[in-house]
């Protein structure tokens, strides 16, 4: 996945998204810098290989979105380590379609293969399209819905 390439999807992505953090980084003097910079972070407080970020790709060979499975450092049960999807998007004319789904099933997938004890994730409060496809593919909920400020 190249870099440029996941920066220009996420870009898109975040652009039509009503998450407030996103809407901040989009709306950055410089948008592009602000989200190779999100992206970059994941490295801190996180661990992943490279080939575990992923694109969606259709029948047809166009992105679709793309998923960001990650592992939380320090968090270690029993030897086996907790993971989180740090992002997932979908672009916005290929939502509805159920690409949601499968890039949230491929990402806990590809933790599980590495042998998570648990896969958490959260999400902004008012994103229901993302709680109802954690839904879909077995995640449970296990707290009230909250925010905070960020």
């Amino acid at each position: 996945m190249g870099d440029n390439s996941l920066i220009s999807v996420v870009m898109r992505v975040m652009a039509s998204s009503t998450d407030a953090s996103h809407q901040r980084k989009i709306s950055a003097t410089s948008p592009y810098q602000e989200i190779e910079k999100y992206l970059n972070s994941a490295k801190d407080g996180f661990w992943y290989q490279d080939d575990w970020w992923q694109f969606g790709i259709n029948q047809n060979g166009d992105i679709v979105g793309f998923v960001l499975p990650v592992i939380f450092t320090g968090c270690a049960k029993d030897g086996k380590e907790e993971g989180t999807i740090y992002d997932i998007g979908v672009l916005p004319e290929y939502r509805g379609q159920g690409f949601a789904n499968d890039l949230l099933s491929q990402g806990t997938r590809t933790l599980q293969e590495v042998g998570v004890f648990r896969v958490f994730c959260d999400t902004w409060v008012g994103n229901e399209r993302i709680i109802s496809a954690f839904k879909r593919v077995g995640y449970q909920q296990y707290g009230e819905p909250c925010e905070r400020p960020i």
